[in-house]
């Protein structure tokens, strides 16, 4: 199996993982989980909501490395990983349908594994970069 495929499972399979757990907790005790967080992101993007971006960011990553442009990949999951990091700078979160907001007081695992979803395509990308190319095909693996 070529490493760019190794990389791109590995990055996809934590990335699903991250959104069946627990992403943030909210002041009222309660608990929002990744994948509700992927579904409710997007429709705060004029506020708070802006490192939601990373994940069509990521999913381009995804796509360059699949049609083997390891430099494009590891800038877009460099972006991602800052984009990402960037939801630490926010205060509060849309919990509802509704637009009703709660303070953020810690961040779950879930939170964790996507950005380690988005660490992985970065430096899986850079160690794409820096490998020697296949001698049958002159391409790198």
């Amino acid at each position: 199996m070529k490493k760019s495929h190794i990389i791109l499972i590995i990055s996809v399979a934590v990335f699903v993982i991250s959104l069946a757990l627990p992403a943030v907790f909210t002041q009222k005790g309660s608990e929002m989980y990744g994948l509700a967080l992927f579904m409710l992101g997007w429709a705060d993007l004029s506020g708070d909501g802006t490192s939601w971006l990373a994940n069509p960011i990521l999913l381009f990553s995804w796509i360059f490395l699949l049609v083997k442009q390891p430099k494009i990949a590891a800038f877009l999951g460099l972006l991602s990983v800052g984009v990402a990091l960037y939801y630490f700078s926010e205060t509060e979160i849309t919990v509802n349908e509704a637009g009703h907001k709660s303070p953020i007081t810690s961040y779950g695992p879930g939170y964790y594994l996507w950005l380690a979803s988005c660490i992985t395509m970065f430096v899986g990308s850079l160690l794409l970069l820096r490998s020697k190319p296949d001698p049958q095909t002159g391409l790198k693996s």
